[in-house]
């Protein structure tokens, strides 16, 4: 046996035991378009990109720069919106400083671009003393990436009892049966509302901005057993399909945060 496949069943091992549930959240948008994959906002000057998918959700944005000249985004003016509270996405302290300001909405993990993310259990952390950056100068037909906050810092989401149901075949084994629990959301009574409110300038340290005001809103949980979520894939485990989508994320739940109702739903 190779040490890579030693190391793969370990990993298997581990995921069977401690994962038992996984949540699928779905997000919609009122003033960006779904195109492919992804929302996007896109004017004769910018093109914002938007992604997800990420364990407990992550704001992971690309800005691409149109013009023939610079651009410039004001982070001090900007700001990450989570239920009508506001989040700097600026503040002068250094990035170790500000993640204990922010407590546990601020992603401190590596670089999440929109099409480029990170595969579950890979992610890692870093804590790096250096002074944040105020201005961010996007060069002409250029993109930027950044990926900040949250969408939600929790360890799983109370679903209601009386939840939707749906019995289905067991992805990974099609001979057993599986249970979905689902809840969906219109904007007036969703638990989460979240905003990207982003100051741009023609010019480094201009009082004179253009901002852009992107909303976005959860419409829909799922909760699932694991196994069902990784399916199988010429019968091995695939995290792509079928619930992988850049305008969703998810969390993991281990049998350790197992609760009664979270019990009763297994029955």
């Amino acid at each position: 046996m190779t040490r890579n496949t030693c190391i793969i069943l370990l990993y298997c091992l581990f995921t069977s035991c401690s994962k038992s549930f996984i949540q699928v959240f779905d997000t919609a948008s009122t003033n960006t378009q779904l195109k492919g994959d992804y929302f996007i906002y896109e004017t004769d000057t910018v093109k914002i990109t938007y992604a997800f998918w990420a364990s407990k959700g992550v704001m992971s944005i690309g800005v691409f720069n149109k013009l023939d000249k610079p651009l410039y985004i004001d982070w001090k003016n900007s700001s990450f919106i989570y239920n009508d509270s506001k989040f700097n996405y600026w503040i002068e302290e250094t990035k170790t400083n500000t993640d204990s300001y922010y407590g546990g909405y601020f992603y401190k993990g590596p670089l999440i671009r929109p099409g480029l993310t990170i595969n579950e259990g890979l992610q890692s952390s870093t804590s790096i003393s250096l002074k944040p950056e105020r201005i961010t100068f996007i060069p002409p037909k250029s993109n930027y990436y950044r990926s900040q906050f949250y969408l939600l810092p929790i360890g799983y989401y109370k679903i209601n009892l009386d939840s939707k149901k749906t019995t289905v075949p067991r992805n990974d084994n099609p001979k057993k049966k599986t249970n979905i629990y689902s809840e969906e959301f219109s904007l007036e009574n969703t638990p989460l509302k979240f905003r990207n409110y982003l100051a741009f300038t023609f010019t480094e340290n201009s009082p004179q901005f253009f901002f852009i005001d992107n909303n976005f809103y959860l419409n829909a949980v799922r909760e699932m057993d694991y196994r069902h979520y990784l399916g199988k894939d010429n019968g091995n485990s695939n995290y792509e399909k079928p619930f992988k989508k850049m305008t969703s994320f998810y969390i993991t739940i281990s049998s350790d945060q197992e609760v009664g109702y979270r019990k009763t739903l297994r029955r």
